[in-house]
């Protein structure tokens, strides 16, 4: 399978401090959905940045679509790469919904008769068309998130980072967002590559893959379904399980086999009292 993120021997260390990465390689395939987890400061935001050439390495190369990241690359791999942040307000610059979605169009020198349709549509995907006019500060963060997505959707990248885009929404924000991504992949399937950051376990389920990273070490990379099996050795890492396996774990009764919450139930159904 071709691979739309490629990175190798990886090094990289924040002025007067040991390297975080060190000969690290990962890769993400195209099409693909690969959470990236680990406890606060392990390094997933940072690495996030040093895709997106937010942050420079010391040594080793990262290759987008075949690509390598230079300088003199940059600006074409950032049109292939879009990144929804942890705060959406930090993301608007526009007086109205619609202004920033176009905010970004104009900064790729979009002819401005095309702009208007590409703005419906981006909003249309993220279920924010009828808030176009609205100003953002009058959103909530569930809301502000979604623009944020549709200003990122409207320049059409081939992969979409999320960093922890979830962590300042509240539970319905949350869940609408998740459901928002489950329908965009679904409708592009190969052709959008989507990567997510994330300390919440509930979310990585949703993922083909998980990687686990611990300060800059990647520790795990393998399937949900595997990965969720070893309980002992992620909360040593300083993560959670999804909730299913610890209802499970308190329930006194395990399935061999990963579960999902809505598998879980069937599961339990079916048991005998």
């Amino acid at each position: 399978m071709t691979d739309a993120i490629t990175i190798k021997k990886l090094t990289y260390a924040y002025p007067d401090q040991e390297a975080l990465f060190k000969d690290f390689n990962l890769s993400v395939a195209v099409g693909e959905w690969l959470a990236i987890v680990g406890h606060n400061g392990s390094g997933k935001s940072t690495l996030a940045k040093l895709i997106l050439g937010l942050l420079d390495f010391d040594e080793g190369q990262v290759t987008v679509f075949g690509q390598v990241l230079s300088e003199q690359s940059l600006s074409a791999i950032r049109r292939q790469v879009g990144m929804v942040f942890q705060n959406p307000d930090n993301q608007f610059v526009g007086a109205t919904v619609a202004d920033d979605v176009a905010f970004g169009l104009e900064n790729h020198q979009l002819p401005s008769i095309e702009m208007p349709a590409k703005i419906e549509r981006a909003l249309k995907q993220v279920g924010m068309a009828d808030f176009a006019d609205r100003e953002p500060h009058t959103l909530s963060g569930g809301q502000k998130q979604r623009v944020a997505m549709a200003s990122v959707l409207a320049l059409e990248p081939k992969v979409i980072i999320l960093d922890e885009a979830t962590a300042m929404l509240d539970p319905e924000g949350k869940q609408a967002l998740l459901q928002n991504l489950k329908e965009l992949k679904a409708r592009y399937q190969d052709e959008l590559t989507l990567i997510m950051i994330t300390h919440d376990m509930e979310e990585a389920a949703m993922a083909d893959r998980v990687a686990v990273i611990d300060d800059g070490r990647l520790v795990f990379d393998e399937k949900p379904e595997t990965l969720f099996l070893k309980g002992d050795r992620l909360r040593a890492l300083g993560l959670a399980q999804p909730f299913a396996m610890d209802l499970q774990k308190s329930l006194g009764i395990m399935n061999p086999s990963y579960l999902t919450t809505q598998e879980l139930a069937t599961w339990l159904s079916t048991l005998k009292a």
